[in-house]
């Protein structure tokens, strides 16, 4: 009874102020992810924090997932999906899957292959970058929430030694930067 008082409390809020109030849940359980990991034929394998296993599989031409990262809320989990490429030994990374709230949200951006990507803004949005495989004179950026899947803002930056890169006094977004921090070794 006391949890059906305080979902009827929050769902009368404005939505701007139930937003606030974080992920969506189902009866009132916010799903919590244990661990992730690679399946034996190449699918992503999660584990919630009651033990339920949810297995996402590969789609479509996709040949495995590369290895998974968890929102440091542990409420996301994000892995890039590999598929092949005709001019290279290797697979590449076309798309960033990213589970949350019992569903698969999976971006393509502009369907170059996405190399680096982060969880933002505390896990309920995904930062990522996209560029040619071998040398490219720019790289695409895309910030998105993951559980509308919408673009909240993007950027191309121009790179050496083709373009001005980041030293040339252009003004780079704060997701931008952090994405690009987060890569760089410690």
């Amino acid at each position: 009874m006391r949890l059906l008082l305080i979902a009827l409390a929050l769902s009368s809020l404005p939505p701007e102020i139930r937003k606030a109030q974080g992920p969506s849940s189902v009866a009132g359980q916010i799903e919590v992810y244990r661990s992730a990991a690679i399946g034996a034929k190449g699918s992503l394998v999660i584990t919630r924090s009651d033990r339920k296993v949810i297995v996402v599989p590969k789609r479509g031409e996709q040949t495995a997932f590369a290895e998974p990262r968890l929102s440091v809320d542990r409420t996301a989990v994000g892995a890039q999906a590999q598929f092949p490429n005709c001019c290279t030994s290797y697979d590449i990374p076309l798309h960033l899957v990213v589970y949350a709230d019992g569903r698969a949200h999976r971006f393509k951006g502009i369907g170059l292959p996405i190399f680096q990507w982060h969880f933002a803004d505390g896990g309920t949005r995904v930062a990522y970058s996209q560029e040619t495989v071998h040398s490219s004179c720019a790289t695409h950026y895309e910030l998105r929430e993951i559980r509308s899947e919408r673009l909240i803002d993007s950027t191309d930056i121009p790179a050496a030694p083709c373009g001005e890169g980041l030293s040339r006094g252009r003004k780079v977004p704060k997701w931008v930067t952090a994405l690009i921090a987060a890569r760089k070794p410690s």
